[in-house]
C-alpha cells in the first residue's frame, strides 16, 4: 500500500502543469488608466519565469480595454491590423486572429479584471504589450522585458511618447520658496539629516544625529516629487554641484574633543526669518549654529557658551574662520572668543 501511495504522489507531480509549480508568488498587475496609457508602460521578468498578469480597467472615463501580449518585432503589424475593424474582430473581443498574439484577456469594462499566466522563453527579449479597441493601439501600448536591462524610461522607444514625456516630468524638481527646510533620509548621514535650501541657491544638509553641518550643495536642492513614494529607506540625494563635504564617520561633531566619552545632545533649532537655528549640548558646553549664504559662501555662525579653555573646531576644506588657529582639519579657538565663531564656507 505504501508503494502504491508513493507512485501515485509522484504521477501526480509528473503531470502538475511546470507553469503552476513555477508561479511566481506576486503577480504583475498593469492598470488602463486615463489617456489611453497602460500603468506601468513597462515591466520585466526573468528568461523562464512564470508570471500571473493581472489586467485592471481603472480608465476614468469608461473606455473599454482588452491587453495582448505580442511577440518581440509584432507591434507595429499588429496595431495596423487592428485598425481592419470587422465583426469576426468584434466577436473575438477585438483580439486580431494573428500568430503574433501570444496571450490576450477578454475585452474590460470599467472596473473589470482579467488574469493569465505567462511563461517566458529562455532567449531575451522585449514583448510588447497593447489595447486593440478600435482606435486605441496607437497609443496605448507598454513592454515586457525578459532578461533585458532597459535602460532610462525617458528615452525608451519601446513605450508611448507620452510615457517618456511623464517620466521627465517627474524627475523635474518642485519649486521651493526658499528658505526651505525639511527633514530627509539623506545619503552618507544618518537617519536624522535636516535638509536646509537657502537663498542664493546655496543648500546644505545638517546631521541632526551627530550635530554638525554634513555636506552643502549649491544649484537645485532635492527632487521632492519622490517623496510621496518613499518607504522610509529610500536616500535622497542632492540635485545640485556639491562643493563642501564634511566627511568623517558618526563620531566626528564640529566640536572636537580627546575625550571620546562626550557625544552631542541635540536640543532643536528655532526659525530665525525661516532659517533654523540649531540647539545642542556638548558636555558642559551648549552650543549654536546658524547657517546662512551669501551669493558665494556659506556663513556658519557658531555660538558656544560656558567654554573654560580654548575649543577645537571641525573646519575640513575651504573653510576660514574670524577666529582662531587652524591645525590641520581643525580651528583651535581661544575661551574669550568661543561666543561668536563665523566660518565661512566658500562655494567656489
Amino acid at each position: 500500500m505504501t508503494y502504491f501511495l508513493i507512485r501515485l504522489s509522484l504521477c501526480a507531480l509528473l503531470l502538475t502543469p511546470a507553469s503552476a509549480q513555477k508561479e511566481s508568488r506576486r503577480p504583475i498587475t498593469i492598470r488602463a488608466v486615463e489617456g489611453l496609457q497602460f500603468d506601468p508602460p513597462r515591466t520585466k521578468i526573468d528568461p523562464g519565469q512564470t508570471v500571473r498578469f493581472r489586467i485592471l480597467n481603472r480608465d476614468p472615463s469608461d473606455l473599454s480595454h482588452n491587453l495582448l501580449l505580442l511577440k518581440p518585432g509584432t507591434l507595429a503589424e499588429i496595431q495596423k491590423t487592428s485598425m481592419k475593424i470587422n465583426q469576426a474582430l468584434i466577436d473575438r473581443s477585438y483580439v486580431p486572429d494573428h500568430n503574433a498574439v501570444i496571450k490576450a484577456t477578454k475585452l474590460l469594462h470599467s472596473d473589470e479584471g482579467d488574469d493569465f499566466l505567462f511563461t517566458a522563453p529562455k532567449e531575451p527579449g522585449i514583448y510588447p504589450y497593447v489595447c486593440t479597441f478600435p482606435g486605441h493601439a496607437q497609443l496605448m501600448y507598454g513592454a515586457l522585458y525578459v532578461g533585458i536591462d532597459w535602460g532610462s524610461i525617458e528615452r525608451d522607444k519601446n513605450v508611448p511618447a507620452l510615457a517618456r514625456e511623464r517620466a521627465k516630468k517627474a524627475k523635474e524638481p518642485l519649486p521651493i520658496i526658499r528658505p526651505y527646510i525639511k527633514r530627509y533620509f539623506l545619503e552618507k548621514t544618518g537617519p536624522a539629516a535636516i535638509a536646509v535650501a537657502l537663498e542664493n541657491d546655496l543648500n546644505y544638509c545638517w546631521d541632526a544625529g551627530n550635530c554638525r553641518l554634513r555636506y552643502a550643495w549649491s544649484g537645485d536642492f532635492i527632487d521632492l516629487t519622490k517623496n510621496s513614494h518613499s518607504n522610509g529607506n529610500r536616500q535622497f540625494k542632492p540635485l545640485g554641484k556639491v562643493f563642501w563635504n564634511g566627511e568623517g564617520g558618526e563620531s566626528t561633531y564640529t566640536v572636537q574633543t580627546g575625550n571620546s566619552e562626550i557625544k552631542p545632545d541635540f536640543k532643536g533649532y528655532r526659525l530665525v526669518k525661516g532659517i533654523p537655528e540649531f540647539t545642542y549640548q556638548f558636555g558642559s558646553l551648549t552650543i549654536t549654529e546658524f547657517i546662512t549664504s551669501t551669493s558665494e559662501a556659506l556663513i556658519n555662525t557658531i555660538k558656544i557658551s560656558n567654554a573654560k579653555e580654548s575649543v577645537t573646531i571641525y573646519a575640513k576644506g575651504k573653510i576660514t574662520s574670524n577666529v582662531g588657529t587652524r591645525e590641520g582639519d581643525c580651528f583651535i579657538v581661544p575661551a574669550k572668543d568661543a561666543t561668536n565663531i563665523i566660518l565661512t564656507i566658500s562655494a567656489k
